[in-house]
Parts: structure tokens; C-alpha cells; sequence
């Protein structure tokens, strides 16, 4: 089976469980339900990881959350979930929440409504597959939201989340240093945006973790010192 006919699937799969939800009154909500989420109510911290799974990188970054006693949330990409499934699934038996970053991360600027459409809900598909349950939480590529976003999130009946502290860790050539100063810093309710693996890298280098990796003991010691502690993304 190729990976297109495993989305399918998987979509057929969401359809027959009931949380695919076509367009209409029915699965119209409210402004503020598609509003997308930057920080945590519960006033922990939340490390957030995006474009994974990739073995060589996500699993690195979940042996050290591991040994730190951390628990965070992964947005993972579609095609490499399904790829690598039995990541997601060490995810979720080692306590982490696990969301959806679209199928194939494009940016949502740059695609009609039809294929957005396409691209969330099968991402979610692949996603909720390989967890053999459905996961609402996801979020946009990009970070970009737009019009045909909101359309979007409101009939997938997703839970969007973004966040508000971001050290740029996709850049090519950036420093453990420069990602603990930035993460490091902080403070209660934050969402901190870290990344297992980097679709479209500007750079071959982009793809090497190390430095986000080695910088996880040091940025968890500085959160912690301040009395705060970490978790996942709030579940609605």
C-alpha cells in the first residue's frame, strides 16, 4: 500500500467513526471556537514540536524529555506519520500529546480552501491513525491562519494552536545558546514553539537538531528554577 492509498484509508476511517464533519448547519460554530490558542490556562509550560516524526531527531528529543521527566505536545506532519507511526505511538505511551500539522505542510496562503481542507483533515487522518484514536489539536503550518484557515478549522471541528514564544530553531545555523536564551525565558501559560524536524529546511543544515536537542536540559533547569513546570497543550 502507497502512501496515498494509506490517507485514504485513514480519512474513510475518521468518516466512518463519525468526526468528519461536512459543510452546514450542523457543524457551524462560534468565532471564539476557532480562535486559535497561544497560551496554557493551567499557567504551566508548554515545549511544543513541529514537522516530525523523523527517527534520528524526534526520537533523540523524546529520550531527553525522557530523562528530564517532560512531558510536551508534538505536531506532527501527515506523510511522515505515516512513515514512521510507531514514533507517534512512543509519544503517546510516554504521556505526550499529539496533534496534526497538516498532510504535507504547505503554506495555507498559498492553496485554495479545497485542498487546505484536504491537507487538515487528512493530516489528522494519518495522525489519529497511527494513535489508533482521533486527536483534535492541531496546528496551521506556518503558523498562518487567514480566512480560508477559519473556514477550515470550523467544519474539521479541529482545536488550533499556535504559540507565543518562538527561537526560531529552523534556521539554518542557529545556536544551542541562542535557543536556550530565547526558551529559557519562559513564563507561566507560555507555548514555546521547538521543532523534531524541519519540512522545507532554507538550509541542508536546518536538518540536523543537534542544537535544539542539546538545549533541552538547560532550557527545562530555567524554567524550573522559577517554580514553574511543564505539560501539553490544554485540551480544549
Amino acid at each position: 500500500m502507497d502512501e496515498l492509498d494509506a490517507v485514504r484509508g485513514a480519512v474513510a476511517r475518521l468518516r466512518d467513526g463519525m468526526v468528519w464533519r461536512a459543510a452546514g448547519a450542523t457543524s457551524r460554530l462560534t468565532g471564539a471556537a476557532a480562535r486559535a490558542h497561544r497560551r496554557l490556562a493551567s499557567g504551566a509550560v508548554a515545549l511544543t514540536f513541529d514537522d516530525g516524526p523523523n527517527p534520528g531527531s524526534t526520537d533523540r528529543v523524546l529520550d531527553v524529555l525522557a530523562d528530564l521527566d517532560v512531558t510536551a505536545t508534538f505536531f506532527c506532519v501527515g506523510k511522515n506519520a505515516l512513515r514512521h507511526p510507531q514514533l507517534l505511538r512512543r509519544m503517546r505511551d510516554e504521556g505526550h500529546a499529539v496533534g496534526s500539522h497538516s498532510l504535507t505542510h504547505p503554506h495555507p496562503a498559498t492553496i485554495s480552501i479545497a485542498l487546505l481542507t484536504h491537507e487538515y483533515a487528512s493530516g489528522r487522518a494519518a495522525v489519529s491513525d497511527a494513535l489508533g484514536h482521533d486527536t483534535p489539536l492541531l496546528r496551521p503550518p506556518h503558523g498562518h491562519i487567514g480566512w480560508k484557515g477559519i473556514a477550515v478549522l470550523r467544519r474539521l471541528r479541529v482545536q488550533p494552536w499556535l504559540w507565543s514564544v518562538d527561537p526560531e530553531d529552523w534556521r539554518p545555523g542557529v545556536t544551542r545558546q541562542h535557543v536556550v536564551s530565547i526558551a529559557g525565558e519562559a513564563q507561566a501559560g507560555d507555548v514555546v514553539l521547538l521543532h523534531d524536524w524541519v519540512e522545507q529546511p532554507w538550509a541542508p543544515e536546518a536538518l540536523d537538531r543537534s542544537q535544539t536537542v542539546d538545549a533541552l536540559p538547560e532550557i527545562v533547569t530555567r524554567i524550573r528554577a522559577r517554580g514553574l513546570r511543564f505539560g501539553p497543550v490544554d485540551p480544549a
